[in-house]
This record gives structure tokens, C-alpha cells and sequence, in this order.
């Protein structure tokens, strides 16, 4: 099943992907992700928030740090160790569930907001997660999605041409691949069996949130200015990454 190639996909990524996190924590770029959260969710022990698909905790640390009341989920047992040893290791506690993110094992109208980062493109199921997202908010919680059109290229031949000329730029400006040919070649195949793969996004997200009644919904097109460096502005030119905050209606 295409669920437990992902998990373990994730699960061999943990701990290369958490020695990326640890570099994000000590670079410039790490207040800039914290303001965006902020901007959109405010601030305040009030707060209970839930970092779905969190890997190594990077957003779980920024929101102990805004004061929110966290809970990690990741369907990755891996990634939630190694979100727990970075939360206790920033001096934050925190609530840790492994589930998938259509399926969370949490009560109604509980939270006050979900954050994901570089997850919905990653589901088999984006629609009923949206729905199970919903079921979990408290009346006028909101959801905050950081994600992108990562694999759009595998279908569209004339972003894939766009995609490789970016990427040689950013090789030559001096970008360092944390990822090997390898998994780049298996988390390529992951894609292709994922249905976001080819749907445009945002429209898609924007789409059915409003069907499901979502209100207040705010999209950014294109943050890379803001958090990437240059190479990876360039390399990520023809896929630029998109925040995506809607509300759930007061009834």
C-alpha cells in the first residue's frame, strides 16, 4: 500500500531531515516562519494548536515559542522521536500522536488551530483530511497550510523543463542536495501515486475548503523570497511555495 511506502520513506528520512530542522532553528530565516505563524494565529498560552505531519518538530518548537499549548502528529513513529528529543531539547513539553492525518485520534471542536508545512501534497486522502481538520477545530479556528505544486512537474512537461533548468542554476550558485539520487527517485514514484501530483494548487485547496465551509480563506502565492536562500530561490523558481489560512464558521 502507498501508506506504508510513505511512512517509510519518512521514517529512513528522520534522521537527515531532523539535522536539517536543527539547521533551520540556528538560521535568520527561523524568525521569519515564526512571524508568518504569528501573523495569521497570534500568540498566547490560549492557544491549543496541532502541528500535523510535524517531522522533527521545526513548527512544534516555533509555536511552544509563541506560547501555544502543541501537539505533534506524524504518521511517522521515526519522526516523532525525533520531534520529541528537539521539543525537550528547546525546553518545551508537548503532546505526541502518531496518526495519519485524515484519522486523529482527538475530540471535537478541540483546537484552536492546525499548522502543516510540506503535507497535504503528501496524502492520499487531502479531501477527507480537510474534512477531519474541520471536525477537530473549535468553532472560528483556522487552519495555516505552508505547501507547494512539488511533483506538478511529473505530469506537465513544460514545468519539468523548467524545473531542471532552475535546477542546474541553483547547483551552480552552490545549492547541496540533502537528498540522495536514490530517494529522490523512490519519493518520485511515491508521487505519481498521490492525487495532488495533478491538481493545481492552491485553487484545489481554496476549492474545497469553501465546499466544506470554511470561511475567510487567505492565500500568498509565493513566499520563497522570504524563506529561502538564494540557490533555493532558484531552484524552487517554477514551484514556489503558497500559505493557505482559512476559518471554520461559528456554528
Amino acid at each position: 500500500m502507498i501508506e506504508k511506502q510513505i511512512e517509510k520513506y519518512w521514517d529512513e528520512r528522520s534522521q537527515g531531515y531532523s539535522t536539517s530542522i536543527q539547521e533551520q532553528m540556528n538560521s535568520p530565516k527561523k524568525e521569519v516562519w515564526k512571524s508568518l505563524i504569528k501573523k495569521y494565529a497570534g500568540e498566547g498560552d490560549k492557544i491549543k494548536a496541532m502541528d500535523v505531519g510535524a517531522g522533527p518538530g521545526f513548527f512544534s518548537i516555533l509555536m511552544g515559542e509563541l506560547d501555544y499549548g502543541v501537539t505533534t502528529v506524524d504518521v511517522s513513529e521515526d519522526m516523532l522521536k525525533e520531534a520529541k528529543k528537539s521539543m525537550e531539547y528547546a525546553g518545551f513539553q508537548g503532546n505526541f500522536v502518531k496518526g495519519e492525518a485524515h484519522q486523529i485520534d482527538f475530540p471535537d471542536q478541540s483546537v484552536d488551530l492546525i499548522v502543516s508545512r510540506n503535507v497535504v501534497w503528501t496524502l492520499t486522502k487531502p479531501e477527507e483530511t480537510y474534512k477531519e481538520w474541520r471536525r477537530l477545530l473549535k468553532p472560528g479556528g483556522k487552519i495555516l497550510v505552508f505547501d507547494s505544486n512539488w511533483y506538478l512537474h511529473l505530469s506537465d512537461p513544460e514545468l519539468q523543463k523548467q524545473y531542471n533548468y532552475y535546477r542546474r542554476l541553483a547547483i551552480e550558485k552552490g545549492l547541496i542536495d540533502e537528498v540522495t539520487e536514490e530517494q529522490h527517485k523512490r519519493v518520485e514514484e511515491i508521487a505519481k501515486e498521490l492525487p495532488l501530483t495533478y491538481r493545481k494548487r492552491p485553487e484545489w485547496d481554496q476549492e474545497v475548503l469553501t465546499q466544506l465551509g470554511f470561511q475567510e480563506i487567505i492565500i500568498e502565492d509565493n513566499i520563497n523570497e522570504w524563506i529561502y536562500d538564494e540557490a533555493k530561490q532558484l531552484l524552487y523558481t517554477s514551484i514556489p511555495q503558497f500559505i493557505l489560512c482559512a476559518s471554520k464558521n461559528e456554528k
